[in-house]
């Protein structure tokens, strides 16, 4: 015979486990305040990282994370991570407000130490929008604009070129370029917001397209 609700949980526990979720909930949502908080704070100081590094673009010296730590006087990890969220939001820092909990969580934590596999893999050299990215790892960010991207990545680094990272049933990743701008990036302030603009406009309509290709997929 089944149990009840009413039999299997008696009053006092009844109130009990209200009272926890309860304070469960409260605590998810903070946690979700801290962690996107935390993801901005990130954001913001991989702007300025940037702009470091592109005061150095015209240097003979290649700039690594570790070197910018050794220049700045910031941890290592830090850094990098700074940069790989400026990066992935670069076009579309508004994203970050609706992040889940559980992709905020994922966007702030540390990468693995030095040495271990996947590790500092961000190429400093040469112009920030030049930063190059594991593939492998682009999936433990959530996508840049269409949060409900599952298996579908777009990756607009670099401001001419969109691409798009697939990851297949059995795990493998594919990639194309699904977007070039033949016009060159200008250098004037004014312009390269614009440019910028319409960079970010252009991704997040190939998101919107990508995540009707999935739901399509997923259907079939």
């Amino acid at each position: 015979m089944t149990k009840t609700k009413s039999s299997l949980v008696g009053a006092r526990e009844a109130n009990k486990l209200s009272v926890i979720f309860a304070e469960i909930t409260e605590y998810e949502k903070e946690a979700k305040k801290l962690c996107v908080k935390t993801a901005k704070a990130y954001y913001n100081a991989g702007n300025i990282l940037c702009g470091i590094i592109k005061r150095w673009k015209d240097s003979d010296k290649r700039l690594s994370a570790k070197s910018v730590a050794e220049l700045t006087g910031y941890p290592e990890q830090r850094i990098t991570l700074a940069l790989k969220i400026f990066k992935h939001f670069e076009n579309n820092p508004e994203a970050l407000n609706s992040l889940a909990l559980r992709d905020a969580l994922k966007l702030i934590a540390p990468p693995p130490p030095a040495g271990e596999e996947g590790y500092n893999r961000i190429d400093l050299g040469g112009d920030p929008g030049q930063l190059q990215f594991d593939f492998g790892k682009i999936f433990e960010l959530p996508a840049t604009g269409n949060l409900s991207l599952k298996n579908y990545r777009t990756v607009g680094d670099r401001l001419s070129d969109i691409f798009v990272v697939h990851r297949t049933d059995d795990n493998m990743l594919t990639s194309k370029r699904i977007v070039r701008f033949f016009e060159d990036v200008p250098k004037n302030d004014e312009l390269l917001h614009a440019y910028k603009t319409m960079s970010q406009i252009t991704q997040a309509a190939v998101e919107d397209y990508l995540a009707a290709l999935e739901q399509e997929e997923a259907q079939g």
